[in-house]
């Protein structure tokens, strides 16, 4: 079976944060087989300029107020099993963190917590936003994958930053690229059965 890439993008917050997507990302993601967005996206055009260049699924983030999207999605490409989620817990739980972060600080293991718990069924691998923060770490042997966010922080830029995952059954190498210099990071990530 041939190998299946698949683009993941968070956190594009077009227009809060940025006016529109830089045309990095286009050059980055064309090609490939699916698009997963893990939220934030903010307004319906993301969505429409990354379909022009294959099929999208997106889930809704906290900066989505009013889209009508879900909360998160499984897919499936050459037999590995993908999580898509947010990674903020909710509304009542975004609201909690954001005061408790206001006196101890940002807490990014908590939301790590959150995109694993979303997910009961069997999944390989799950990608989260949220945080905007890029991540790849693998707990109770599923890999949790933050492509890391296109737009600015307020705090901490970070990015922008796009992710690919090259797909064959049992196989996935990761590849996170800076949107500014082109840097790649890769790695390949050993899969177990669930």
């Amino acid at each position: 079976m041939r190998v299946q890439t698949v683009g993941l993008i968070a956190d594009t917050h077009v227009p809060q944060r940025l006016p529109w997507l830089p045309p990095t990302v286009a050059d980055l993601f064309r090609g490939v087989a699916l698009i997963l967005h893990a939220g934030d996206l903010n307004r319906w055009p993301v969505l429409e300029e990354l379909a022009r260049l294959a099929p999208v699924v997106a889930v809704k983030g906290n900066a989505d107020v009013g889209l009508r999207l879900p909360s998160r999605e499984i897919v499936e490409v050459n037999g590995v099993r993908i999580g898509l989620v947010h990674g903020h817990g909710g509304w009542p739980a975004y609201l909690r963190d954001k005061l408790r972060e206001q006196a101890v600080g940002p807490e990014p293991l908590r939301y790590l917590r959150y995109a694993r718990s979303a997910f009961t069924e069997p999944v390989h691998l799950i990608v989260s936003g949220h945080t905007h923060r890029p991540h790849l770490v693998q707990v109770d042997g599923v890999w949790l994958v933050n492509p890391g966010p296109v737009a600015p922080d307020y705090y901490i830029q970070i990015g922008p930053t796009a992710g690919l995952l090259h797909l064959r059954p049992g196989e996935v190498r990761y590849e996170q690229v800076d949107l500014n210099t082109g840097a790649v990071r890769a790695w390949l990530l050993p899969l177990e059965e669930g």
